[in-house]
């Protein structure tokens, strides 16, 4: 098989493909188009793999809880019992558009309408992507799932870690080499914190992507150098302090205060805020070093 230099990397032609798709269609879909602008909603993505055997995905039912379900388990869900040969996960980072960014730095206690246009009409984007990555992958011989589409994606609510899914598309990504998490919970990725995650399981075989980093949180000023927490101050619901990031107080400040005052406005039904993700250091890069 061809191999195709990336930087430090070297990566079989058929992984280009995939990341070219990916690509394509996020500049093309009509779906990634603001209604309030000219402009996207997302820009470029981020695109990494990861091994669907890889430990790490079991070692979530401990960091996560046992109902975080791993690639084999929604594999398998899909597609019959022992039908699971090891595969690959293929995540993506969507970067929230400039923009739109811009927008949501002035807010000081409701997200912007462009925010929650982002939120709302770009995660449907984010859904024709994962339908269009199955069909594209399934073209090409390859039975995928992905598992925010799945039947057995649900939401849980667990008293150790708070809301929760069964399946994490931050820890996905984490999985993938694309990122470390922050005290507010994010994923710092090097296109920053303000993003929607994707990700699809496939049979398909690919070379996984390293990940560059020691620890979950080695992006994070906070963490890294006890330095920043600025997300602290842009929390409007207190939902964030030096000890982390309160899930119960940020879903009930969302979903009492939030919702009631701008859904209906904004044409929107999907909750949001994201004041945590923007005029922060980490909102379009990666503050903290690399360290492997």
């Amino acid at each position: 098989m061809p191999v195709k230099k990336r930087g430090s990397y070297e990566i079989p032609q058929i992984n280009m493909s995939v990341e070219g798709e990916i690509v394509k269609y996020t500049a093309f879909s009509i779906l990634n188009h603001q209604k309030t602008s000219k402009g996207r909603y997302f820009s470029k993505p981020l695109i990494g793999f990861a091994d669907a055997s890889d430990p790490l995905f079991e070692r979530y039912k401990n960091i996560i809880g046992d109902f975080h379900l791993t690639p084999k388990e929604f594999f398998e869900a899909e597609f019959g019992v022992d039908s699971f040969n090891g595969g690959t996960v293929i995540c993506w980072v969507l970067p929230i558009n400039k923009n739109v960014l811009m927008c949501n730095r002035t807010q000081t206690k409701f997200p912007s309408i462009e925010w929650a246009h982002a939120r709302y009409y770009g995660e449907a984007f984010n859904d024709a992507l994962r339908s269009h990555m199955i069909s594209f992958l399934t073209d090409m011989g390859y039975r995928s799932v992905s598992p925010s589409l799945s039947s057995k994606w649900k939401r849980i609510y667990s008293p150790p870690v708070g809301h929760a899914s069964s399946w994490s598309e931050r820890h996905a990504a984490y999985a993938a080499g694309l990122g470390t998490f922050s005290l507010s919970d994010g994923l710092i990725t090097e296109k920053g914190i303000a993003h929607r995650c994707g990700s699809v399981v496939t049979e398909l075989k690919l070379k996984p992507t390293a990940r560059p980093y020691g620890g979950a949180y080695d992006y994070c000023l906070f963490y890294s150098s006890n330095a920043c927490g600025l997300c602290i101050k842009r929390c409007p619901a207190g939902a964030i302090t030096s000890d982390g990031h309160n899930k119960d107080l940020c879903f009930k400040f969302i979903r009492e205060v939030v919702v009631p005052a701008v859904n209906e406005g904004y044409a929107v039904t999907t909750p949001s805020c994201g004041l945590c993700q923007t005029k922060i250091p980490c909102e379009t890069k990666m503050p903290a070093k690399k360290r492997k």
